[in-house]
């Protein structure tokens, strides 16, 4: 949709002078001196309008996906503020955007952190371990215990910040499957498959997963709770899984 005259020029203005991503459809509505209503009635969203103003040969900087950007705003947000302080309009304001885009995309608080806490962590590259498992089982436990790591390592205020609201069951505690908790299920299907082909023997997978999920967290404690220095993830990783499997080869040569 092209835009009109006096919204582009009032756009291309405040890009000019605060950047593609320093300005807000309210700073817009004042320099085009529309009302909101009208302003989102004329143009659409903000997005809507940088892709205009992009047409028009304006350098508006490399786009990225609105709801990516506002989960992005999601993390510094509630690092900054908690999970119950923060508010829609902090994470629009960090990513650059209205309210309404927000509740557009998310519908409400609810919403945005239901899709944040499956956006973040390290499920998706854990799952993909657990379903594809490459027949070397020391290989596939450091990398399972190296992810969980790393993003120990990355996030650890967020993740300081979901342990204790889980802790206290608060009211955002559902939504917030911790990287231990999320490794354990995982883990389990992981070690299953191994179970099933006979290599660790009479085992139960889901206290092997308990155990091993436990080793991990054990490391990233210290950092969470006491704040020492945070591990080497690839060291860790290689550390816990060597302690693991040499554990599970002591059992199983003193059972009878």
């Amino acid at each position: 949709m092209p835009l009109p005259e006096n919204i582009a020029d009032a756009a291309a203005r405040l890009v000019a002078q605060h950047g593609p991503d320093g300005f807000t459809m309210d700073d817009l509505a004042r320099e085009s001196g529309l009302s909101r209503a009208t302003l989102y009635r004329q143009a659409g969203s903000r997005e809507a309008v940088l892709a205009a103003l992009s047409e028009q040969g304006v350098e508006v900087g490399q786009r990225v996906d609105v709801r990516e950007r506002i989960l992005a705003a999601c993390r510094a947000v509630f690092t900054r503020a908690g999970f119950e302080a923060a508010t829609l309009e902090d994470v629009a304001r960090e990513a650059g955007v209205g309210p309404a885009t927000v509740y557009r995309q998310f519908g409400d608080k609810k919403g945005l952190i239901s899709s944040f806490a499956g956006h973040i962590g390290p499920r998706r590259a854990l799952r993909e371990v657990a379903l594809h498992p490459t027949g070397d089982l020391r290989a596939d436990l450091e990398r399972v215990a190296a992810t969980v790591m790393r993003y120990a390592v990355e996030d650890l205020d967020l993740l300081k910040l979901a342990i204790l609201e889980r802790m206290r069951g608060g009211p955002w505690a559902e939504f917030l499957n911790t990287p231990p908790m999320r490794a354990r299920t995982i883990l389990t299907r992981l070690l299953e498959s191994y179970a099933a082909s006979g290599e660790l023997g009479p085992n139960e997978p889901q206290r092997m997963a308990q155990a091993f999920a436990g080793m991990i967290f054990a490391f990233f404690a210290s950092p969470l709770l006491e704040g020492a220095p945070p591990p080497d993830p690839e060291d860790t990783a290689r550390f816990i899984t060597h302690v693991f499997l040499d554990g599970l080869a002591s059992t199983a040569r003193r059972t009878p």
